[in-house]
């Protein structure tokens, strides 16, 4: 079976600053193709099929609706399948049946990865709960830690512009939703713990709750970061605010979280103290680690809303980082998509990074291999 090195699909780049090789996706069946989000890394635990997000803005456009493709090493093949639109909820996969699974509106729905395989409906969210304009299923769901249900961050808004939030968790079967908790305000980038089916962790966006008046810095410390026990209320993970974080991922074994405190750095929290720790101070946008702690990877962006590509290796146990891409935003003219960001993740029993790139004037997906970089 091929591999990214070897696969006819990609091509190498070569980092002219320091000779770090990426393998890009050069096989393009549509013009804006993108890595999955940063906590759901989208390769099969085999190695052979490699998941992607494909949109099809019109020329020098940036509005599209996503749809899914994947590559199958074997084949040597890519193939997009239109029926995928996820608006309501960013796609994930089962590693193990390579399986994908994505939102449209209140309903869940999965395919495999083959051509000729079926398209099924999982399930559907009651309307019921939904006592305002629908505004998302859920942000990116997570499979419990048996993957039986997955969990739910669903939001809707009310005739006075607030926000609700309904956490819970979708049965794989098709039995009836599991509600945890209602909150007011705008929740969401939930995530079921590794380890622990009773817990979630979910997100505060403390900026979309407040009066359009009340300009937000990112100076002002609040609680972004809550951990919801089923049959609990949820609770802060810090047992005191901090000004603006984000982009939040679990340790592998349960009992940490990790985040990026925006301006300061990338941190590390044991959930059961609430101490934190600083792995690695900088102005960082996303990080992900590897199954062990060791390695990081990292974005930067000078602009979120029109970002550069800026992608960064480190080894926190020797403190070496190496760069892997760093090139400017693309032209405004160019044919793109909204959330251009890079988003870098671990892939593939961390034998991969994965992320979205724009060195070649576009949006494409690049794959690096770790052993490379240590």
């Amino acid at each position: 079976m091929n591999t990214p090195k070897t696969s006819p699909l990609f091509s190498p780049w070569q980092n002219p600053h320091n000779g770090v090789t990426s393998y890009i996706l050069t096989t393009r069946p549509a013009p804006a193709q993108q890595s999955f989000y940063y906590t759901h890394p989208s390769f099969s635990d085999d190695g052979r099929f490699l998941w992607l997000t494909c949109g099809f803005p019109p020329p020098g456009g940036r509005h599209c609706q996503h749809v899914l493709g994947v590559v199958d090493f074997e084949m040597n093949e890519i193939s997009v399948y239109p029926e995928t639109q996820f608006p309501s909820n960013e796609p994930w996969i089962n590693y193990e049946t390579a399986e994908v699974y994505w939102g449209n509106h209140l309903d869940i729905w999965k395919r495999g990865p083959l051509p000729d395989d079926p398209i099924q409906h999982v399930n559907q969210f009651p309307e019921a709960l939904i006592k305002g304009k629908f505004h998302r299923l859920s942000t990116q769901s997570t499979f419990s830690p048996y993957r039986h249900t997955v969990n739910i961050d669903a939001s809707y808004k009310r005739a006075d512009g607030s926000h609700v939030t309904i956490i819970g968790e979708m049965p794989l079967d098709g039995s009836p939703f599991i509600h945890w908790q209602t909150l007011p305000g705008y929740f969401h980038h939930g995530l079921f713990s590794p380890t622990d089916p009773d817990i979630q962790l979910i997100s505060h966006e403390y900026w979309a709750d407040q009066p359009l008046s009340d300009t937000f810095d990112g100076n002002r410390p609040y609680h972004r970061m809550w951990l919801i026990r089923k049959g609990e209320k949820a609770r802060p993970v810090l047992p005191e605010p901090v000004s603006h974080s984000g982009h939040e991922w679990w340790s592998p074994d349960g009992k940490h979280i990790w985040y990026v405190h925006y301006g300061v750095g990338i941190k590390r929290v044991e959930i059961s103290t609430g101490n934190e720790e600083l792995i690695q101070a900088g102005a960082f946008s996303h990080a992900h680690s590897d199954q062990s702690g060791r390695y990081l990877v990292m974005d930067q962006m000078d602009d979120p809303k029109a970002p550069d590509c800026h992608v960064i290796f480190m080894d926190t146990h020797t403190g070496k980082m190496t760069e892997i891409v760093n090139s400017p935003k693309l032209p405004d003219n160019a044919t793109q998509c909204l959330h251009l960001h890079p988003h870098p993740q671990f892939c593939l029993h961390d034998r991969y990074i994965c992320h979205t790139t724009t060195v070649h004037g576009r949006v494409d997906v690049a794959l690096i291999p770790v052993a490379d970089l240590i």
